[in-house]
């Protein structure tokens, strides 16, 4: 890499601030996990277990890394997300550790303590519409679900819910 090669970030280019970011992640948690057993399909069954997330952020800001692993240590999936500070917007993407694709990713951002991100995708063929929600109810305390629409967004069906407790 030579000195033209990198680019001198301007101060009035603003990085995420702690309202807009996902800086308040920063560590470990614990994690309960409430999952439909299977979306989209009428099932009411629920399969619940908990797990343990780590995460940190980089670049002052301006990506959130999460992991995520069973009880045994095992890695389950973890997620990058990135701020667009233009647009003042989230990407967030995830990979499942049973095939490292990384997936589409979701557009969003906080109001208040609540954030929203959606996403488009295809799942057993058909297209559905993504929802997911974090809310920061306290320093120690944060959930996150998911909602899965095949209308466009005119309903919705709950299919995961995570409480997040910091240790």
């Amino acid at each position: 890499m030579t000195a033209s090669d990198t680019t001198t970030i301007e101060p009035t280019m603003l990085w995420p601030s702690a309202e807009e970011g996902f800086q308040f992640l920063d560590g470990t948690w614990k994690v309960q996990n409430n999952r439909l057993k299977k979306i989209l399909a009428g099932c009411e069954e629920w399969l619940e277990f908990e797990s343990q997330a780590k995460f940190f952020t980089l670049l002052d800001g301006l990506v959130s890394i999460e992991e995520l692993r069973d009880n045994n240590g095992n890695p389950f999936g973890g997620a990058m997300r990135t701020f667009d500070r233009a647009k003042r917007t989230w990407s967030d993407t995830w990979v499942a550790a049973r095939d490292g694709i990384v997936n589409a990713p979701s557009h969003g951002k906080f109001e208040g303590d609540v954030g929203h991100w959606t996403s488009e995708f295809m799942f057993e063929g058909r297209m559905i519409l993504s929802r997911g929600t974090w809310c920061r109810v306290n320093a120690n305390e944060v959930t996150w679900e998911q909602h899965a629409s095949l209308d466009n967004g005119q309903t919705w069906e709950k299919n995961w819910f995570m409480q997040f407790i910091r240790t």
